[in-house]
C-alpha cells in the first residue's frame, strides 16, 4: 500500500508525458526516481478526486509548489483542457502562445513559476507505446511547441529509447532523501467526520498505555465485530490522532498468513531498509521485525486478521516483537490471552445522523425535517460505518434529499433481499441495499469496472492498470469509470493517488449481485486484464514495482478461474505468477503455483502438448534449486521427449531441454552423462542459427563443467568467445558481460595467472557498481564478486590497507573502463 504520508521536506518532483506515447518510459523513469525516495507525481495523480477543483487547477497548485518538474516530449500533444479552465491562467503563457495542451501546460506553469525543469526530447526514430493516440492530439500545436523550446534556447537532452531516457535523467544531481518518520496507513483522517467513537479511541489510548513503565513489552489489541461497522477506520483513526505519540506508524493486511507475512516484508520499502531489495521474503521480514525490535515507540495495525490461520500466524509473529503497540481487527471474538479484545459496535443514533447531515451537507436537497429525515435514514442502514459513508456520497452526488434518498434505498431493498440474507452473507442487510443504490447510479463503464474489480483482492490496486485495455471489450476510460466508483465512495484512494481500494465486502455483495453469465463474463475480464499487465522479467528487479502490486489480483483472480474451471489464460498467469515467486524464494507459494498450471495445461491442451514441456521445465527448474534432483530429473526428461517428439531432434527448443538437463547432471556430478548433453544443445543452436547470445549462455555452461572437470585449458577459450559474443549482443557493461568476467577471471585465479585475474575481476565488479548506480538496485551476485576479488587481492600479496583501498575505489569510479 502507497499510502506513506508526504512530510514537509520530501523533494518533490512532477513527471510530465503522454501516456500513449511514454507511457512505459514515463513509468520506468518514475520507478528510478522513487528508488532514491523522491517524491513523485504524475498527471494521473490528480485525475480521481471527485467533487475537487478542475484538473488543470489541480496541477497548476501542485507544480507551483513542488522542487522540480520532468518534462518528456514527443510527437504527440496530449488533450487540451477546456477553454473555461484554461482561461484562468492565460496570464501566465508566454507572449505569442494562446492554447497549449495539458502537458504543454505542465511546462508552463513550471517555467512560470520558477520551478527547477528537466526537458527530454525524443528522437524521429522513436516508437511510441501506442500505434495511435488514446484521445484528442493536435500534431500541429505540439510543434510548435517543440520550436518553442528551440527558439528560447532551452537546453533538452534527446533521447531514442526508454533506457536512453531512463540514462539521462539518472545523470542528473538528484537531492540525497531527507529522513522522515515511517508512516504508512491506508487513508487520511476524516477530521471532523469521524464521529461517535470518541468514547471508544479513549478507552482503546488508556488501555494500550495502561503499562507505561514498561519500555519493552509489546501491548496487543484487537477490534472485533460485524463486518462494515468500521474497524479499520477506528484503528487507522487513532493512528492519525496519536502520531505524535509514536516513532512509526506501519499498516498491513493481514487475510491469510502469506499475506501477513507478504504484507510485513513489504516493510522494508518504507523503513527504508537495506534489504529491501532481496530476492527473499523471509530476509525482508526478518529485517522488518529487528528494525521494530531495536526502534520502540511504534504502531502496527494487522488488518482483517479474520481467520484462524491468520491469527495464529499473527501470535506467532508478535512473539518476535518488542517495545511497540500492536492494533488487530478481526471479525473473530476469540483471542490469545496476550491480546485483549475491545468490541465495536454500530455508531450511536446521534453520531450516525450527524455523520450524515455534515457530509452531505454541501450539496444535499434540504428539507425542513432534515434532522429526524436523517436518523431514521441512519436506523434503516444499522449505523454501519461503509453503509452510512457510501449513501452520504450518493447522496452528495444525487443532490437528493434525506427523504428522496429513503425512496429509492428501500425500493432497492426489496432487489437484493432474495441474495443477501444476513444469514448467508454474514453481514446486515443494509449494506447489501446501500450497495444497489450506489451502483445504481454508476454509468455502464463504471459497473462494469466495479464488477471486474470484484474478482480480484481486496489489496490495493495500483493505477497503472487503468491505462491498459481490458481485452476484448469495448474502448472504455477507466479513469473515467473509477471516478463514478469514488464519487459513491464504492472506491477509496490512497493519499498518494496511486493506488485505490475496494472495501472487501464490497466485492462479495458485487459478485453475489450478478448471475451466471454476467460472472462469468466479468471474471474472464478481470483474469486477462490482468494476465495482460503482468508482464516483464520477474529475474529483474527493476520489474517489481510493476509485478509486486499486480500479484495478489493475480493470485485471486486465478484462483476464481480456476474454480470455474477456465483453463486458459489461469494456466499462464499462474505460471507467471510462481515465476515471480520462485524468484523471490518464496518456494512453497510458487511450487504450488507451478504445480497447478501444470495440470491445468495438462488437462486442457493434452499431456504431450509443448506449452506442458514449457510448466515442466519450470518446476523442473524449482525442484533442482530447492535440492530436489531425483523429482527434477524425471520433468526434464519427460520435457526433453515432449519437445523431440513435436519439434524433431534438432530444434531449438530441443537444445534449451538438453541445456537443463545437463544443468541438473552437471550438479549431481554426473560430468561424463553432462558434457555429451552440453555439446548437442550447442551443436543443435549453432546449426539452425539461434541467437548468438543463447549460444554464448551455452558456451558459458559447458566451459563451467570443463572448468569443474580441470579441463582449464580446454574451457578458457570457451568462456573467451561467451565473452566476445556477450560483449557484442549486449555491450561491454552489461550483467551478463560481467559473470562471464567471472567465471574467467576464476579460471585464471585457479591457474595462478593472477596479473591477468585481476583486471578481469575488477572489471567484473565495476558492472555490477554500475548496474546499482543505475537502477538504485544492488545486483544479487555483488556480494559474492567482492569476496572474490578479496581473496585474489590477497593473493596477489596486497596488504590490508592497499586491499581496502582498491574495493573502496570502485564506488567511486564513474563507470566500467573501456575493455579494449
Amino acid at each position: 500500500m502507497n499510502g506513506q504520508e508526504s512530510m514537509a521536506g520530501a523533494f518533490r518532483v512532477f513527471l510530465s508525458a503522454v501516456t500513449s506515447e511514454f507511457g512505459t518510459a514515463r513509468d520506468a523513469v518514475a520507478n528510478d526516481l522513487q528508488a532514491r525516495r523522491l517524491e513523485l507525481r504524475v498527471q494521473r495523480s490528480f485525475r480521481q478526486e471527485p467533487g475537487a477543483d478542475t484538473l488543470l487547477r489541480l496541477l497548476h497548485d501542485y507544480i507551483r509548489e513542488c522542487d522540480a518538474v520532468v518534462c518528456v516530449i514527443g510527437a504527440r500533444s496530449g488533450a487540451c483542457p477546456p477553454p473555461d479552465a484554461a482561461g484562468e491562467f492565460a496570464h501566465l503563457l508566454p507572449p505569442g502562445i494562446t492554447e497549449a495542451s495539458y502537458t504543454q501546460w505542465e511546462f508552463f506553469f513550471a517555467r512560470a513559476h520558477q520551478r527547477r525543469l528537466s526537458l527530454y526530447i525524443a528522437a524521429a526514430g522513436y516508437r511510441p507505446d501506442r500505434d495511435a493516440p488514446s484521445g484528442d492530439d493536435f500534431p500541429e500545436l505540439q510543434k510548435a511547441f517543440v520550436k518553442y523550446i528551440e527558439k528560447e534556447g532551452l537546453h533538452y537532452a534527446p533521447f531514442s529509447n526508454r533506457d536512453a531516457l531512463r540514462a539521462e535523467v539518472l545523470k542528473e544531481p538528484w537531492p540525497e532523501e531527507r529522513r522522515a518518520k515511517p508512516i504508512l496507513l491506508p487513508y487520511p483522517s476524516l477530521g471532523s467526520l469521524f464521529k461517535g467513537r470518541e468514547g471508544f479511541l479513549r478507552r482503546l489510548r488508556e488501555s494500550l498505555t495502561r503499562d507505561k513503565g514498561n519500555t519493552t513489552a509489546i501491548v496487543s489489541k484487537a477490534l472485533y465485530g460485524m463486518g462494515g461497522i468500521g474497524k479499520t477506520r477506528a484503528a487507522v483513526e487513532y493512528a492519525w490522532a496519536h502520531r505524535e505519540d509514536y516513532t512509526a506508524l506501519q499498516f498491513a493486511q493481514a487475510d491469510t498468513p502469506e499475506e501477513l507475512r507478504r504484507n510485513l516484508a513489504s516493510l522494508a520499502g518504507p523503513l527504508r531498509l537495506a534489504e529491501t531489495e532481496e530476492a527473499e521474503e523471509e530476509v525482508r521480514l526478518n529485517a522488518v521485525l529487528s528494525w521494530l525490535a531495536a526502534n520502540p515507540g511504534w504502531l502496527l495495525i494487522l488488518d482483517n486478521v479474520d481467520a484462524p490461520a491468520a491469527l495464529a500466524e499473527a501470535d506467532r509473529l508478535m512473539g518476535r516483537l518488542a517495545g511497540g503497540h500492536v492494533i488487530l481487527t478481526s471479525r473473530l471474538d476469540r483471542f490469545a490471552r496476550q491480546v485483549e479484545p475491545l468490541e465495536l459496535d454500530v455508531l450511536a443514533p446521534a453520531a450516525a445522523a450527524a455523520f450524515l447531515l455534515e457530509a452531505t451537507d454541501a450539496r444535499r436537497r434540504k428539507e425542513a425535517d432534515d434532522d429526524a429525515a436523517a436518523g431514521e435514514l441512519a436506523d434503516e442502514l444499522g449505523r454501519l460505518a461503509l453503509a452510512l459513508e457510501q449513501a452520504a456520497a450518493t447522496i452528495d452526488k444525487l443532490r437528493c434529499s434525506f427523504r428522496g434518498y429513503l425512496e429509492i434505498w428501500r425500493s432497492n431493498r426489496e432487489k437484493v433481499v432474495g441474495w443477501a440474507q444476513p444469514g448467508i452473507t454474514g453481514y446486515h442487510h443494509a449494506v447489501a441495499a446501500t450497495w444497489q443504490t450506489s451502483v445504481d447510479q454508476l454509468s455502464d463503464a463504471g459497473r462494469h469496472l466495479l464488477e471486474r474489480l470484484a474478482f480480484l483482492a481486496p489489496d490495493p490496486v495500483p493505477m497503472f492498470l487503468l491505462d491498459l485495455a481490458v481485452p476484448g471489450t469495448a474502448t472504455e476510460d477507466q479513469h473515467d469509470a473509477l471516478a463514478d466508483l469514488t464519487a459513491v465512495s464504492l472506491a477509496i484512494l490512497d493519499p498518494e493517488g496511486e493506488r485505490f481500494a475496494v472495501h472487501r465486502l464490497v466485492q462479495d455483495v458485487t459478485r453475489r449481485s450478478l448471475n451466471a453469465e454476467a460472472s462469468g463474463q466479468r471474471l474472464a475480464e478481470a483474469l486477462g486484464w490482468i494476465n495482460a499487465a503482468f508482464v516483464g522479467d520477474s529475474q529483474d528487479v527493476r520489474t517489481w514495482a510493476r509485478l509486486d502490486p499486480l500479484g495478489p489480483h493475480a493470485q485471486n483472480v486465478t484462483q476464481w478461474a480456476d474454480r470455474e474451471g477456465i483453463g486458459q489464460p489461469t494456466a499462464l498467469l499462474m505460471n507467471k505468477l510462481g515465476r515471480l515467486l520462485y524468484t523471490k524464494s518464496l518456494y512453497a507459494q510458487a511450487e504450488a503455483f507451478m504445480r497447478r498450471a501444470l495440470a491445468i495445461s495438462e488437462a486442457s491442451l493434452g499431456p504431450d502438448h509443448p506449452t506442458v514441456a514449457i510448466r515442466l521445465n519450470g518446476l523442473a527448474i524449482l525442484l533442482k534449486d530447492t535440492n530436489r534432483p531425483v523429482e527434477a530429473e524425471p520433468l526434464y526428461r519427460r520435457a526433453l521427449a515432449i519437445d523431440e517428439g513435436s519439434f524433431g531432434p534438432d530444434h531449438p527448443t530441443v537444445a534449451r531441454d538438453l541445456n537443463n538437463l545437463a544443468a541438473l547432471l552437471h550438479a549431481t556430478d554426473r560430468f561424463a552423462e553432462a558434457e555429451p548433453l552440453m555439446r548437442r544443445a550447442i551443436e543443435i543452436s549453432e546449426g539452425c542459427f539461434e541467437p548468438h547470445r543463447i549460444i554464448a549462455h551455452r558456451l558459458n555452461n559447458l566451459a563451467v563443467l570443463l572448468r569443474d572437470t580441470n579441463r582449464p585449458t580446454d574451457a578458457e577459450p570457451l568462456f573467451r568467445r561467451a565473452l566476445a559474443i556477450y560483449e557484442a549482443s549486449f555491450g561491454p557493461d552489461d550483467p551478463r558481460v560481467a559473470t562471464v568476467l567471472g567465471n574467467l577471471s576464476g579460471l585464471l585465479m585457479a591457474t595462478n595467472r593472477l596479473a591477468e585475474a585481476e583486471p578481469l575481476m575488477r572489471r567484473h565488479l565495476e558492472i555490477f557498481m554500475e548496474f546499482e548506480r543505475k537502477t538504485g538496485h544492488p545486483h544479487r551476485h555483488r556480494s559474492q564478486g567482492l569476496a572474490s576479488y578479496y581473496r585474489l587481492l590477497a593473493q596477489m600479496g596486497k596488504s590490508e590497507g592497499e586491499i581496502n583501498t582498491a574495493i573502496a575505489s570502485l564506488a567511486r569510479e564513474d563507470g566500467p573502463r573501456d575493455p579494449h
